[in-house]
């Protein structure tokens, strides 16, 4: 009884000094739950937000006329001789007031309509793009913590293993079953062991605060079940075929569109815009007033200097954008392929060490232990066999832990993703 009284006090003992990193008595944080919490907190949504409220304004009245403009004034007003600066001595002298309208021709009212569209849809798939980001970085910290705590409770459990051999380690030296250096080899076992559970504790906390700068606060308080990583929202070949959907390379494809706009903006100045001018000139008492209207219209003159090279550098800058797409197009497919391959390598890994690796590791410690019970066998042989099956253990850890961050990026490339 005294013996096992003092493993608990150890186990409470190393419980105070590696301090929780979950706060207890609070619910658990679902991957679920944080991806909803970062999407609140995340200010890069809320500043596209408005990115996008800002486009969406400008669709209204980019193909109206410009506003109209007033004019007034006084013309042929006499500044010399008897009648200088007399409104109504000279019949040519007139108080006039008016309004002008410039109408900008059909075609380019139009495609001033159209940019301001792709605009707004440039902005509303930067949104999206954003969102399949944060959900991606949420989904992968999420992970990380809850494997790095796995990580800590299977280097604790080996710490506790050996803990339990030294309070007997004692006797078995009086006895003469277990040597003066084994003895010194189980203490070494468990003091590093101990500085492994340490490191873990700052990998954890990493790991934490990693996952609160996405979801605050939330990020203390324990986690809830991991999701199914071995299933993808999309197949893997889906994913390769259905790229285009991928709001990443669709912020592309909205740039191409937009660059075509401005071709079309650009084409559309060289046709004349026009204006109309209605005056209204007053001349009494002592003479009658007068009504002008006046219409101007533009003279393209010279297009190859001028309007040509607008739509010249347009048309130069629609190729740049159809490059750049067709390269991040390439660029995101071999992305694509290699998180495939990741997440099914990982995943084989993973099955392997569940179902062969791991049962070879433990059958060698039951062994250890049951000849070094039996007298058949040393300390030495079951420290290492107990060590090999923890290592075994992380390693498969590991292997979940790379199959969850290949999940995560797949799982949320493309819209409609699965609740995890």
């Amino acid at each position: 009884v005294p013996r096992h009284l003092r493993a608990i006090c150890s186990l409470i003992l190393m419980a105070t000094t590696i301090a929780p990193l979950a706060r207890a008595g609070e619910p658990p944080l679902g991957l679920g739950e944080a991806l909803a919490i970062s999407e609140q907190r995340s200010s890069k949504l809320a500043a596209q937000s408005f990115a996008v409220t800002a486009a969406s304004e400008q669709i209204g009245r980019s193909g109206q006329l410009p506003d109209p403009k007033i004019r007034f004034g006084v013309d042929n007003l006499p500044v010399s001789g008897p009648d200088a600066y007399s409104l109504t001595s000279d019949f040519m002298t007139m108080k006039r007031i008016g309004i002008m309208q410039e109408v900008p021709n059909g075609e380019k009212r139009r495609a001033r309509g159209e940019r301001a569209e792709r605009e707004r849809a440039l902005e509303s798939i930067n949104l999206e793009a954003l969102r399949a980001q944060l959900r991606q970085d949420t989904a992968v910290s999420w992970l990380e913590l809850h494997y790095a705590y796995r990580t800590r409770d299977t280097v604790e459990q080996l710490v506790r293993q050996y803990e339990l051999e030294a309070e007997t380690v004692s006797a078995a030296v009086t006895a003469g079953r277990v040597s003066p250096a084994g003895a010194v080899m189980l203490r070494a076992a468990l003091e590093t062991a101990r500085d492994r559970v340490l490191e873990q504790r700052r990998v954890a906390l990493r790991a934490q605060a990693a996952l609160a700068a996405l979801v605050g606060d939330a990020a203390r308080r324990p986690l809830g079940s991991a999701p199914d990583t071995t299933t993808l929202a999309h197949s893997p070949t889906a994913l390769i075929t259905n790229m285009e959907a991928h709001p990443a390379l669709r912020v592309y494809k909205e740039r191409e569109a937009l660059a075509e706009s401005e071709v079309a903006l650009a084409t559309s100045s060289a046709k004349p815009d026009w204006s109309v001018e209605v005056l209204y000139g007053q001349r009494t008492p002592n003479f009658s007033n007068m009504v002008t209207v006046m219409f101007s219209i533009d003279l393209p003159f010279d297009k190859a200097k001028r309007q040509d090279r607008d739509v010249a550098t347009r048309a130069s800058l629609l190729d740049r954008a159809r490059s750049d797409s067709e390269d991040a197009r390439r660029a995101h497919e071999a992305d694509v392929r290699a998180m495939i391959s990741d997440w099914e390598i990982s995943g084989e890994r993973t099955r392997r060490f569940e179902k062969l690796l791991l049962p070879l590791a433990r059958e060698r410690t039951e062994l250890a232990l049951a000849a070094y019970r039996g007298g058949r066998g040393d300390l030495a042989a079951v420290l290492e066999a107990r060590r090999a099956e923890i290592e075994t253990q992380l390693s498969l850890i590991s292997a979940e832990l790379e199959r969850g961050r290949a999940w995560a990026r797949l799982n949320y490339l493309a819209p409609h993703e699965v609740k995890p």
